[in-house]
């Protein structure tokens, strides 16, 4: 790598740089020059408060993780560490508009890390059917749970391809097609949205069976906002998407901020709030004992006593 590229900081120099060259080292932005695949040079005060509360957010999710000792709710802390390193990556980004490093790590990371979000909500689903009982759910706790884990991962696997593809065609000069990587992108989004919207469905058919029970409705609340705010998430980059690279969404910041910056911590503080551990046991309501009226059992703690 050309270290000299990193010692220009004149607007003057970028414009006389090719894409390749600017791509390769730390550049500022250059209304001169060509505009960078972003579109615009993104802002340093979003980038820096996503990425101090999407911090702050792993660090209360490990915390309650470990509190509790449910170890499936990690999946929410490698959702807002993901989150928190993409915004580093376009804080950076304001101070070097046309790394293609920088756009790789924010742009592939970004678009992935809501997979961890759904994970957890998936398995919230799955801890309540086991809890309230299988008869209030069309599929068992454990077909459910694997199905959209392997979808989740399948997500992952699409998006990062493409997100690779998408940015390393984006990043020659002259620009490569970046048609193939984000149709990939879309295709990986599609899935994730489709998952989450089936999600959706038995999460809506679970609660009007077992409106009889005794649910935990603040949880039942939190976990359909953090839902839904995933689910308008994907709307959004599905359509971004689809305009290309130079679309209208795609090249106006403030639209990736709200809605993809802000829902997604939404998505992801409302279980700091409500941690879902302290509303929910995994156990089966029959097979809990009742402690309460420690009267009501024989001096041996084996048999009631007899009335």
């Amino acid at each position: 790598m050309n270290m000299e590229l990193f010692k220009r900081n004149s607007t003057s120099l970028a414009a006389t740089l090719n894409n390749s060259e600017r791509a390769k080292g730390c550049i500022a932005y250059d209304p001169l020059a060509l505009e960078p695949t972003y579109g615009y040079d993104p802002s340093l005060a979003p980038g820096i408060v996503f990425t101090v509360v999407f911090f702050l957010s792993m660090a209360a999710h490990v915390f309650q993780t470990i509190q509790s000792r449910k170890w499936w709710y990690s999946a929410f802390a490698l959702g807002a560490l993901g989150e928190a390193i993409g915004w580093a990556g376009r804080a950076g980004a304001h101070h070097c508009p046309y790394s293609k490093t920088l756009f790789s790590l924010q742009i592939s990371i970004l678009i992935i890390s809501p997979c961890f979000f759904s994970a957890g909500i998936y398995y919230i689903l799955g801890q309540m059917i086991n809890q309230h009982g299988r008869k209030y759910s069309p599929v068992t706790p454990t077909t459910y749970l694997y199905t959209f884990i392997s979808f989740d991962v399948l997500s992952i696997i699409i998006q990062a391809v493409g997100g690779g593809m998408a940015s390393s065609a984006g990043g020659k000069s002259p620009p490569g097609n970046t048609k193939p990587g984000t149709h990939v992108m879309m295709a990986g989004i599609i899935i994730q949205l489709i998952s989450m919207s089936v999600f959706g469905m038995l999460w809506l058919i679970f609660l009007w069976r077992a409106r009889s029970e005794r649910l935990s409705w603040t949880l039942v609340l939190a976990t359909t906002f953090s839902a839904f705010c995933i689910i308008v998430r994907n709307f959004y980059r599905a359509i971004e998407l689809s305009q290309g690279w130079k679309g209208y969404l795609i090249t106006h910041e403030v639209y990736f901020a709200v809605l993809d910056g802000a829902l997604m911590t939404l998505a992801v503080a409302v279980f700091n709030i409500f941690f879902p551990a302290r509303f929910l046991s995994g156990e089966p309501e029959d097979e809990k004992m009742n402690f309460s009226s420690p009267g009501e059992l024989s001096q041996e703690g084996l048999e009631p006593k007899a009335t």
